[in-house]
């Protein structure tokens, strides 16, 4: 089993669509998928046609050391595909994060939840929220990999490099020696506009870009009707662009 965290700490960077399409496109292909929506503002959630505190779980229930992680995973029946499931976010989940500050050994939690996937899916892409918090630091230890959905310019440029500290910081720590920082990828890119062309070049220098999604409105499209792109408009540049990528991960 395979699990990815997309995390930046910037937010308006697609970086929860980015998780949806990916997630998507390898349960296309046959694996069992499983997301985790672990941002409180619920937004992958509402994607998948979902309310968040409309299930009986949630994501908050992965932490609270009583609940079976299983029971938490829900099919995403808007997709259409049997192998694509979710664990919905609830706004309960910025309390659940003040809740765990306290508690030992609190950035392993979710990690140690995850463990009860292992015999059900081959990926886990967690969507984490748009701050560097216990939240984000828990899905950090859980996963094998990091990948930064983000925009060529400048402000999110400045706040990747906090973003990386973040991860050496829990490299370093021993709380996950093994996690990987696999890369960027650009998000609505226009190539006309010289900015975003020069930032562009500055993201090659600090780390891998897996791939550059342009700006596109059927993107937008798809995500006002909370399908992913690469399901809606399949031979579009965005869904190529995501195949792409994925086949990377």
């Amino acid at each position: 089993m395979k699990v990815f965290a997309f995390a930046n700490q910037k937010g308006g960077v697609a970086k929860t669509t980015t998780t949806y399409n990916i997630a998507t496109i390898k349960a296309m292909e046959g694996k069992r998928v499983l997301m985790i929506d672990l941002d409180p503002q619920a937004s992958l959630t509402i994607l998948c046609g979902m309310s968040p505190g409309g299930t009986e779980f949630n994501s908050c229930n992965l932490f609270d050391g009583k609940t079976d992680p299983v029971d938490c995973a829900y099919l995403v029946k808007s997709t259409g595909l049997e192998n694509l499931y979710i664990v919905p976010s609830d706004i309960d989940l910025a309390e659940t994060e003040q809740n765990i500050s306290g508690k030992m050994a609190r950035e392993k939690i979710l990690k140690k939840a995850l463990k009860s996937y292992e015999e059900y899916f081959d990926y886990i892409f967690i969507d984490c929220p748009p701050q560097l918090g216990i939240l984000t630091t828990n899905g950090l230890v859980a996963s094998n990999g990091v990948i930064v959905p983000t925009k060529a310019e400048y402000l999110s440029y400045r706040g990747i490099r906090a973003l990386k500290r973040t991860v050496q910081n829990v490299i370093d720590s021993d709380l996950n020696s093994n996690l990987i920082f696999y890369g960027f990828i650009i998000t609505m890119f226009e190539k006309n506009v010289n900015d975003q062309k020069d930032l562009l070049e500055q993201f090659q220098k600090i780390g891998e870009v897996l791939g550059v999604v342009k700006k596109s409105s059927s993107t937008y499209k798809s995500v006002l009707e909370g399908t992913p792109v690469v399901l809606s408009d399949k031979k579009s540049d965005v869904s190529k662009a995501y195949i792409e990528i994925s086949l990377k991960i």
